[in-house]
């Protein structure tokens, strides 16, 4: 068992290596994995930081794995514009009363790419394009604040060649998760994709939760990729969520940035150790003109808790 001390100087340890780790890579080369791990947190637009859980922590919070009481899964798929696909498979099963391991795989891909000359000729082939991330988590109890780690490989194939395929590393997640008044405030940081090939990221975030079979959390997260893209990196993101008899579930969220505001809603319905969650994200009010955009349905399954 940590005592107190010990306990400080691993978040300290911890949060010196993420400031480390930010300062060495610069390049986003998986925008997708930024889309959602399933559609309760889609719902709520991504205020998730803080509330965590299931195997969708593997993604957002690896920290989040230790509320994990046995085995549990969550499948999501979603259609984007453009005849792009997205989707996550995620398995945790905690190891004891303390520890969790989780592991899932998040994939995006695009069909019927055609083959253009430099010329601009059709040539009349097509191609697709296909990324996953392969990623392992672990998260871990102390006496008052929840660690977890996440480590990715990212495989993409690009090409008409089926043997087109490179791998990287895709970098290391940092996670802490923190409750306080018997559960009611949560807190939490994620430090992303850090050391590796894509933009490292920070999250840090807030939740209240009021109430027990009827229940509302209001979640609030501050979010910042660190990267020189020409739309702004900065979200805060705002999410709510009520709580039925245990049972049923109604969300509704928004992210904002300086030049774009997302609006998202959704529900759920949760049976015994089965859930099914559905959500909605539309149409982007943005500055930039974006052909083609439509409105994004999230539909997820999920076993255990």
């Amino acid at each position: 068992m940590f005592h107190k001390k010990n306990q400080q100087t691993v978040v300290w340890l911890f949060l010196l290596v993420t400031s480390v780790c930010i300062a060495v890579a610069d390049v986003d080369s998986t925008p997708y994995l930024r889309l959602g791990t399933g559609a309760r947190s889609v719902g709520m637009a991504g205020a998730f930081t803080a509330i965590a859980d299931g195997a969708s922590a593997t993604v957002l919070n690896p920290a989040g794995l230790t509320g994990v009481r046995d085995l549990t899964f969550t499948l999501a798929t979603q259609q984007l514009s453009f005849d792009r696909t997205h989707s996550f498979i995620g398995v945790a099963k905690n190891i004891n009363s303390q520890s969790t391991i989780g592991f899932s795989l998040t994939s995006f891909g695009v069909d019927g790419i055609p083959e253009i000359s430099s010329s601009g000729e059709d040539l009349g082939n097509s191609f697709s394009y296909g990324s996953g991330a392969y990623t392992l988590s672990y998260g871990h109890a102390l006496e008052q604040v929840s660690l977890g780690a996440s480590a990715r490989i990212i495989s993409d194939k690009f090409g008409l060649d089926s043997d087109s395929r490179s791998t990287g590393l895709g970098g290391l997640d940092l996670g802490l998760v923190g409750k306080l008044y018997s559960n009611t405030f949560s807190y939490g940081l994620a430090f992303r994709n850090l050391g590796g090939e894509t933009t490292p990221s920070l999250d840090l975030g807030a939740a209240f939760r009021y109430g027990g079979k009827n229940a509302v959390t209001i979640a609030l997260d501050l979010s910042n990729e660190f990267s020189a893209l020409e739309e702004q990196t900065t979200a805060v993101k705002i999410g709510v969520e009520y709580v039925l008899a245990n049972m049923f579930a109604v969300r509704a969220g928004s992210q904002r940035t300086s030049d774009r505001t997302s609006l998202y809603g959704g529900f759920g319905v949760s049976v015994s150790d089965f859930g099914i969650n559905y959500a909605i994200k539309l149409v982007d009010n943005t500055d930039y003109d974006v052909v083609g955009d439509k409105n994004t349905h999230y539909i997820s399954l999920s076993y255990g808790n």
